[in-house]
């Protein structure tokens, strides 16, 4: 059987599990799609759906905007997600309005974590003390820790560094959340996934931590 009929076979057979409420399953052969083809746009987008975690439906969610920017159910998911996120955001910044995006310079929401026309980060969490970094107006963390090293502007985030600095501090799930922004960049992919792996393992996510193991290995 050629890798496109077997894909497609493993794809259908994952979307009936998935359909069929055994999200186990349609784990492992949705997993074996990705491992087949990494860019399956639709493997992704059903993989957020048998993930039981808000963070593992983002991942799988933004991989599919990775792969498809248009994709209108992947934006709804990661709109409908990010919700508790804004709450946090607007605890510390009650009054926040519309900011200037120092990316692409847009006027976006700044109660959100990232930017609603280009999605950059435009708050972080510093890696030394976690208060929030608001990127249009500083890339310094009053406690002084800075993250100059891995935003350019307007280009975007060096995430791959970024995630490795949180990692260093032993922020995994930050470390997670900027090493799954990096996979879209194309390079460097099997390295990324090991390092998912170890920052799941780290965070006591063991499905997450031996999915990407085998997206890894092929």
């Amino acid at each position: 059987m050629t890798s496109t009929l077997q894909e497609a076979r493993l794809l259908a057979e994952g979307m009936t599990a998935a359909k069929n409420g055994d999200n186990e399953a349609a784990r492992d052969l949705l997993t074996q799609v990705i491992g087949l083809n990494p860019r399956s746009e639709l493997a992704w987008l059903w993989m957020s759906s048998v993930f039981q975690t808000p963070e593992q439906r983002h991942d799988c969610l933004l991989r599919v905007l990775q792969i498809n920017p248009s994709n209108e159910a992947a934006k709804r998911g990661i709109a409908a997600l990010q919700v508790p996120a804004a709450k946090a955001i607007r605890a510390v910044f009650p009054a926040a309005a519309a900011v200037l995006c120092p990316f692409c310079h847009t006027q976006t929401d700044g109660t959100q974590l990232d930017c609603q026309h280009c999605g950059e980060n435009i708050i972080l969490s510093c890696p030394t003390c976690e208060k929030p970094i608001n990127l249009w107006d500083t890339t310094r963390c009053p406690c002084g820790e800075g993250l100059r090293h891995y935003i350019f502007f307007p280009d975007g985030i060096d995430h791959e560094g970024l995630g490795q600095r949180y990692a260093m501090a032993d922020r995994w799930e930050a470390a997670v959340r900027q090493w799954d922004r990096a996979l879209a960049g194309g390079s460097h992919i099997g390295m990324l996934h090991r390092k998912l792996a170890q920052a799941y393992d780290k965070i006591g996510k063991s499905t997450e931590a031996d999915f990407h193991r085998q997206v890894a290995q092929g």
